[in-house]
């Protein structure tokens, strides 16, 4: 991702429904034994996903890495106390078994990276019985100008994301579409977007929203997600997984 997209990453996400309601079903998704734990954001972009993570467990052991030095530097800026270490998903610079919980969110579509590799890096640095945390974007007649800007070449079907989990040992314990609500007119204004994009610079869709629109967009992404810990929604723009060590 461009450093352009990360600023406004930066600028938005702090508020912005989408980010608000999947770091906040992330958290509730982490479920540790003790307060004291170790988790890795594995491409923690710009660092929202630390920041909350810290706020919901003071006593954690936090390490975030991404192959943008921008976006670390926007990460320090949190202080969070997280360790941030520049690096590529597919190749962690940790021994196995060094930690509890690893996040992944929107990362494994990113042009250039191999999934299946980084996949296999993320079950080798978690200790055995530790838990996956992970979110990509959902369905190829989705794509659009958004992931020409953030640098995503892929997208994933529901069946897509549990093969490459359970390809690298992982046992799934939840797979859901989420954000299906919206999927009718996303799915247009991607295709809108597609043919603007043959002329125009790229961009991405997260620009700031009026605060109403903006709250109720939240609660309802809040309850889908919440209802994907019971049912698995049929269609969405992503995907959020939770899977387990195997061994």
């Amino acid at each position: 991702m461009s450093p352009e997209e990360n600023d406004i990453m930066r600028s938005v996400e702090d508020h912005y429904w989408w980010y608000q309601a999947l770091r906040s079903h992330v958290a509730s998704a982490i479920e540790p034994d003790a307060p004291r734990f170790s988790l890795l954001d594995a491409g923690c972009g710009t660092g929202g996903m630390l920041k909350v993570v810290r706020q919901n467990f003071p006593a954690a052991d936090l390490t975030g890495v991404d192959r943008s030095t921008h976006a670390l530097e926007l990460t320090a800026g949190r202080e969070t106390g997280a360790k941030l270490i520049p690096a590529s998903v597919q190749e962690l610079p940790f021994p196995e078994n060094s930690f509890d919980f690893v996040l992944s969110l929107d990362v494994l579509s990113a042009i250039g990276l191999d999934d299946s590799l980084a996949v296999h890096e993320m079950h080798r640095v978690l200790r055995p019985g530790g838990r996956l945390v992970l979110n990509v974007a959902a369905l190829e007649f989705l794509k659009g100008a958004h992931d020409c800007a953030v640098d995503a070449d892929r997208r994933y079907t529901r069946r897509q994301l549990r093969t490459l989990l359970e390809g690298a040992n992982f046992r799934v314990e939840r797979v859901s579409y989420w954000n299906a609500t919206l999927t009718p007119p996303i799915a247009l204004f991607r295709w809108l977007s597609r043919a603007r994009g043959r002329a125009d610079q790229p961009r991405s869709d997260f620009r700031p929203l009026p605060a109403i629109l903006n709250s109720v967009l939240q609660r309802v992404a809040a309850l889908e997600l919440s209802a994907s810990r019971h049912v698995s929604l049929p269609f969405g723009t992503s995907l959020f997984a939770v899977a387990r060590k195997n061994g």
